[in-house]
């Protein structure tokens, strides 16, 4: 080795040695969230009304199976669900929970009534504003019209055609009988206690007092504290340290979220929107070239 490329080779260690200290705190700005140690909780928007358990059933499912998201956090704001709807996604969070021991905890800002509480009453802990509104528990048959006389009215006759004996019960435009009538409040009326008895075991709450919160009524969030429909009144922060104490988290959260909806929907843990991994080691690798960059660029001036 000459002289040359000896004191060359010296150059550029010390070079480097100037140097590593300013490149790797650059690094640890730029990327501090990916190296520092922070837990993975599920972040799950539920909104509108529900007609299809599919959506949050699926993201449920691959929250609670991937054993990185250590709790879920449910964002409600709905205005109710039809009957099955919120019965089954109800089912399917009790059931989760018991097989994965994960904390749900839900957050409401606005709205969460009829089929949405039914849904928010199986989790761990609610928190919302004191104006946000809850409640209407009860079951209903809604635009349920009887047109015979409007027909008739404009000299429209109507035959209806039927196999079964209840099955145009529905048919607006035949007379409801009484043996019909009773038939349908039984029905309203069994699901009803089905929703009532399964909101006083998760809630913790009288069955006998069911007149109380479950008569269709609805709460304010202060009034819905008070009935014992939610657990805590305040901010978002509040249900994230409700949810830091149940699942026994420190430090820092990284929120979990589905991606944009597109046209095709998988569900694999790689599918949540979530590319940090190759995020951060793009941007490692992009301080690695210019610093080979730069040293290739003061090699070609030495040479």
């Amino acid at each position: 080795m000459t002289f040359f490329n000896y004191m060359k080779n010296i150059f550029f260690f010390l070079l480097l040695l100037q140097i590593a200290p300013s490149l790797i705190e650059n690094i640890q700005k730029q990327y501090s969230k990916y190296i520092s140690p922070r837990t993975k909780v599920g972040d799950l928007s539920v909104t509108g009304l529900l007609c299809d358990s599919t959506y949050c059933s699926d993201y449920l499912n691959a929250f609670f199976k991937d054993p990185d998201i250590k709790a879920i956090l449910l964002r409600i704001d709905c205005s109710g669900s039809t009957y099955g709807t919120g019965q089954a996604l109800q089912n399917e969070i009790l059931e989760f929970k018991k097989q994965y021991h994960k904390p749900v905890i839900v957050y409401v800002e606005n709205v969460c009534v009829s089929g949405a509480y039914y849904v928010a009453s199986a989790a761990d802990w609610i928190v919302a504003p004191g104006t946000s509104i809850f409640g209407s528990i009860g079951v209903t048959l809604p635009y349920f019209f009887q047109l015979r006389k409007f027909i008739e009215h404009f000299n429209v006759d109507y035959i209806p055609l039927k196999a079964g004996k209840y099955k145009n019960i529905t048919d607006p435009f035949v007379d409801i009988t009484p043996e019909e009538t009773e038939l349908l409040q039984s029905v309203l009326n069994d699901s009803y206690e089905q929703f009532a008895a399964d909101i006083a075991r998760n809630r913790n709450l009288p069955l006998s007092t069911k007149n109380v919160w479950a008569d269709g009524r609805v709460f304010s969030g202060q009034q819905a504290l008070k009935a014992g429909l939610i657990d805590e009144l305040d901010s978002p922060i509040t249900a994230t340290n409700a949810l830091k104490k149940k699942a026994i988290i420190e430090g820092d959260i990284e929120w979990i979220k589905p991606p944009r909806k597109t046209g095709v929907m998988n569900f694999s843990k790689d599918d949540y929107g979530d590319d940090s991994d190759n995020t951060f080691f793009q941007g490692v690798f992009n301080q690695l070239s210019q610093l080979y960059r730069f040293l290739l660029h003061n090699i070609t001036i030495l040479n």
